[in-house]
Parts: C-alpha cells; sequence; structure tokens
C-alpha cells in the first residue's frame, strides 16, 4: 500500500510504505520518534538510535531486521533535543557521537556535542567521554544532519532551514569550554523543492529538501545526506574539501516515502544505509548504494 501522509508531517500509526529498499519495522516501541541513526562501528549489523527532543537520553540498539538488541541509558545527559547520531573511530576505538544540536526557532546560543565509547547492546548504562558545547560564529542554526570524519578529526554540521544549507566545522580536539564552529560554506546542490512537492503537500511541501541526517563512509570517500523527500551521495576525491565535494551534483537516493525522516547512516564501507522515521510503527529502510 502506498503512503498518502505528507513526508513532513507528524502521523498517528500508519501501514508501512512500499517504496525502494529493504523495509522493515522497528520491532521496539520505545523507538516512537527516531531522529538519529548510526551504524555501528563493531559489527555491520548492528545500528543505534535514539527519539527526538524530550525523550529518554537512551540509545536502542537494533539489527538490521530491526530486531531489537537492548537499550543504554545515559543516566548524566538530557534529551534536550538529540537530532542525530554517528559512529566513528578514534585512537583505534569505536565511537559513536550524540549530536543534541536541534533548534527549530534559533534561540540556542549554545548547542552539544557528545560521543562515547561504543557501548555493548547488553549494557544498561554507560557515560559520555567528553561533551564539546558549541556556538555557531554567526548566530543560533537549527542544524539535525551532523557527521565526523574521522581522517580528519573532525566533527561536519549541515544546517537544515537555511536556503542553501550551510555547512560549519569543529575538530574533535576543540578544547574551549564553549568552542566556536568555523563556517566552511554553503551546500547549495539539494535540489529545492519541486511544483509537484508543493502541489502533493501545501503544508510541508517546500521542507521537503531540508536536510535532516548527514554521514560519512569510514574512508572518507562518500557523504549521505538525507532529507524528507530522498537522500543524497556525494563521491570525494583525493585531496578535496567536503565543502567541494557536497557541492559536486550527487546520486540521488530515492527513498520511502515515510512520514517523517529524520535518522540515517551509511556502514562503514559507503555500500549500505539505513533511513529511518518518526512514526509508529518505527520504520526503517535499507537501500544498497550504487
Amino acid at each position: 500500500m502506498g503512503i498518502l501522509l505528507s513526508a513532513c508531517a507528524q502521523s498517528e500509526p500508519v501501514v508501512l510504505p512500499d517504496g525502494p529498499g529493504r523495509v522493515v519495522a522497528l520491532e521496539n516501541p520505545a523507538i516512537e520518534e527516531a531522529s538519529g541513526l548510526a551504524v555501528s562501528r563493531v559489527s555491520a549489523d548492528r545500528l543505534w538510535l535514539h527519539n527526538d527532543s524530550g525523550g529518554a537520553a537512551r540509545l536502542y540498539a537494533v539489527d538490521g531486521q530491526g530486531r531489537s538488541l537492548g537499550e543504554v541509558d545515559l543516566p548524566a545527559l538530557q534529551n534536550l533535543d538529540w537530532e542525530d547520531m554517528d559512529a566513528f573511530v578514534m585512537d583505534d576505538s569505536p565511537m559513536l557521537l550524540i549530536a543534541d544540536v536541534g533548534d527549530n526557532s534559533a534561540q540556542r546560543p549554545v548547542v552539544t556535542l557528545h560521543w562515547l565509547e561504543e557501548p555493548e547492546p547488553d549494557q544498561t548504562t554507560t557515560a559520555v567521554t567528553t561533551s564539546l558545547h558549541l556556538r555557531y560564529p554567526d548566530g543560533p542554526r537549527d542544524c539535525e544532519a551532523v557527521a565526523v570524519d574521522s581522517g580528519e578529526a573532525a566533527i561536519y554540521l549541515l544546517t537544515k532551514r537555511d536556503q542553501p544549507p550551510r555547512l560549519y566545522r569543529v575538530p574533535l580536539a576543540a578544547q574551549p569550554l564553549v568552542a566556536t564552529a568555523e563556517f566552511v560554506g554553503t551546500v547549495n546542490s539539494i535540489p529545492e523543492p519541486t511544483e509537484q512537492d508543493l502541489l502533493e503537500d501545501p503544508a510541508y511541501g517546500a521542507n521537503r529538501s531540508q536536510p535532516t541526517a548527514m554521514s560519512f563512509a569510514a574512508d572518507g570517500r562518500r557523504a549521505l545526506v538525507v532529507t524528507y523527500k530522498d537522500a543524497y551521495l556525494y563521491e570525494r576525491q583525493d585531496g578535496e574539501s567536503w565543502l567541494a565535494a557536497l557541492n559536486r551534483a550527487p546520486r540521488r537516493i530515492d527513498l520511502p516515502q515515510f512520514p517523517q525522516t529524520e535518522a540515517g547512516g551509511m556502514r562503514a564501507d559507503g555500500r549500505t544505509a539505513y533511513v529511518a522515521s518518526e512514526q509508529l510503527p518505527a520504520a526503517m529502510v535499507e537501500v544498497t548504494l550504487p
């Protein structure tokens, strides 16, 4: 059954949509508003997710079939507006990044990036290694797309509501109590909503091109940017900056039209992507990348 709801609107429980890729339901009913997803650097068949703002400070582990592997609490944290996750390697240790960077009204003067050693799914609690408080050099921004370049030891943030989206960078080794991100440039390659998008969804169609997740392959060769409508795959050449790579014409990755697509990530090899939605039943799609 095709889905008829907005790709951006909140919804009541819906039938899982048909569409490209392999769509599965996430069996853990606690994953009710998935806004961050990362593919483990320990096991390619382990994924980590978290819920959106106001949810528990908790990470949910699932496998590629959507089956629950465990839940891990971070009791020292609060989920103010967790919007993205990433998995990366630092000093030979597998790590997870939690991006508490959501800011719909652009009112938060400081946002926070947390990272921690990747736990085992059967742990009940864990603690972060580092919490980096961050401000933007040009005022508050709403952001839902964050990725780590392990080779560069840097975190990249792509804003959501700016047109075109703005790309920022902060090193993992940033030391100040409140670090200031570097503005890298604008990303002009994401197609704007079409007339058909606006006709199909007058209320939310104009938002369909907003970035809601970002992920880099482990070797730094590929980037995936997820929007409410589609995902976009970018290839990076030797010696090329991420800004240059993200401004080249991407490959469009067709996605099932979930009610609200806000979580996504790639496996370390950059050949498989997973994208999840904010809905009940929580849905996830596995897509083989070209």
